[in-house]
């Protein structure tokens, strides 16, 4: 309770007021204003005409639009002030000065150069094997400009959490140039305390140490706490969307991706966190079902540079990423493609990468197609092309938690149920307790695994990350390892979809207003 209610949740909680009593102060200008009514009104009819003809000229989701214009419309001047402060994330000018300065750093760097030649010869030798593969490659590499495409690697997939920590710990003792390492949530119990005696130990013997957490995801942690004693050993260790008192959509664009880079030739990604509840060394919602990959060769450098971008938007400094992505790599292959890929807000990143990644691996999917997601708000385009390859012959599964972690996102996910049974969709509930996995596999020989979530904030407003894989023998065994926690799950049919009249009211409130969120 001490740590919980230590001056890192103060400080958030007071930044948090503050944005609130921003918003209310703006609330009481539009109060006042009316004694001003002619000239207000028919100011506000301007603004709002403006703001719908931006809208509708904008090429997003139709979700989007519709959901911002009845906002806007149906509360003048107030919904066309948040629209403008809300709507897309603004770059400070420290930002689009940083981010230009970034992306001039990746294109002039000789690991950029080479990997570019490389990645260009590995879709050549893809495009050979599977034209269609290639295609989903050929997007995602457009989508996402700092991914490469790689071969001279092996994955080894972790069906549970605690396999997967206890694989990171061995090697992180084995570390002998740096360690990178960038998490949602970093929770103080005993998955930290073991880390962290690694790194203490790993920066006595001379190695770099780097640390990013979300300032708003690693709330109750300490994070100032977490900083100061970092630094004291002589770890650099920042926190990335430090939260502020002030109205900005920045707050609602959190730094979600998990990433372990280790000497630019091992990394990890996945659902895990740091925290005592991804291992099972705490029970919250029954027995915690995660996953993730570990990634060994030149496939590693894609999860580095990921790190380095973020690394220089939270610390807000420049610095050449070259020394860290320049390796000689033993020739290292388990037969597999690969393609380590990040996505975000825009304008800092193209946005939807994820999803349409995903998109791609739904629509070109042929014999069967398993998802884990510990949620499902999905969009329409999402939604239809499940149902339509489903319709079109395809074995769609999806596994949803038993136990959740949040109740109205839980009847969100199930009020997804109906219409996607109704399409064909089978869909399994973990029995056992909590799914926190994101794993995507297509015919056995296309996956995707890493932070991504099927909902709004992973697909719109976080950072995320994953690694698209294609044609490595290791998803044989990520398949073996899905069709068992199938028969650890309940299948759901549909009675067990319905909603009661309190379910259908919270959802219709909560889908329209997903988009926002």
């Amino acid at each position: 309770m001490k740590r919980f209610f230590g001056r890192a949740l103060w400080r958030n909680l007071l930044a948090i007021s503050f944005v609130i009593s921003e918003i209310a102060a703006l609330m009481l200008l539009v109060a006042y204003a009316a004694s001003y009514y002619y000239l207000v009104y028919f100011l506000s009819l301007l603004a709002n005409a403006l703001v719908v003809i931006s809208l509708v000229s904008r090429d997003v989701n139709p979700e989007f639009k519709i959901t911002w214009l009845v906002v806007v419309i149906f509360l003048p001047f107030v919904g066309g002030l948040l629209y403008i402060m809300f709507y897309s994330r603004r770059l400070s000018r420290a930002e689009t000065r940083l981010s230009k300065r970034i992306a001039e750093l990746h294109d002039g760097s000789r690991a950029e150069e080479r990997d570019a030649s490389v990645s260009l010869s590995n879709l050549e030798a893809l495009a050979k094997l599977d034209t269609a593969a290639a295609g989903q490659a050929m997007s995602l590499l457009r989508d996402d400009t700092y991914s490469k495409l790689y071969c001279d690697s092996s994955i080894k997939y972790f069906p549970l959490g605690e396999q997967m920590f206890e694989s990171l710990l061995s090697d992180l003792r084995a570390a002998e140039r740096f360690i990178f390492l960038e998490y949602f949530i970093i929770h103080d119990g005993e998955m930290w305390r073991q880390i962290f005696a690694v790194l203490k130990e790993k920066v006595r013997e001379g190695i770099e140490v780097r640390i990013i957490y979300d300032d708003l995801g690693s709330m109750s942690s300490l994070p100032e706490e977490l900083g100061r004693e970092c630094e004291k050993i002589g770890i650099r260790c920042v926190p990335f969307g430090r939260v502020t008192p002030s109205i900005t959509s920045a707050h609602n664009n959190r730094d979600h991706r998990k990433i372990c880079s280790i000497d630019n030739k091992i990394a990890y990604t996945g659902g895990v966190n740091i925290s005592d509840e991804y291992i099972n060394k705490i029970e919250r919602f029954g027995h915690w079902k995660d996953g993730g990959v570990r990634i060994e060769g030149r496939g590693a450098t894609g999860f580095t540079r990921l790190f380095l971008v973020n690394y220089s938007l939270a610390a807000k400094c420049e610095e050449d990423p070259s020394p860290y992505l320049d390796e000689d790599y033993p020739v290292l292959s388990d037969g597999g493609f690969y393609i380590p890929f990040g996505d975000g807000p825009a304008p800092l990143s193209p946005g939807y990468t994820a999803k349409n990644a995903i998109m791609n691996m739904i629509n070109q999917s042929q014999s069967y197609l398993y998802v884990t997601t510990p949620y499902l708000v999905i969009d329409y385009d999402l939604t239809e092309a499940l149902r339509n390859a489903a319709k079109r012959g395809v074995d769609v599964r999806i596994i949803t938690p038993g136990i959740p972690d949040k109740k109205v996102v839980k009847i969100m996910t199930k009020s997804a149920y109906p219409y996607l049974l109704a399409g064909g969709v089978r869909i399994f509930e973990y029995a056992e307790g909590f799914i926190h996995e994101k794993t995507f596999l297509s015919d056995g020989k296309i996956g995707l695994i890493g932070s991504v979530n099927l909902d709004y904030r992973s697909l719109v407003h976080h950072f995320e990350d994953a690694l698209w894989i294609y044609g490595s023998s290791e998803l044989a065994f990520v398949r073996e390892e899905l069709l068992k926690t199938m028969k650890s799950c309940r299948e759901i049919d549909e009675r067990d979809a319905r909603l009661s009249f309190i379910e259908r009211c919270i959802r219709g409130f909560v889908k329209f207003f997903a988009p926002l969120l």
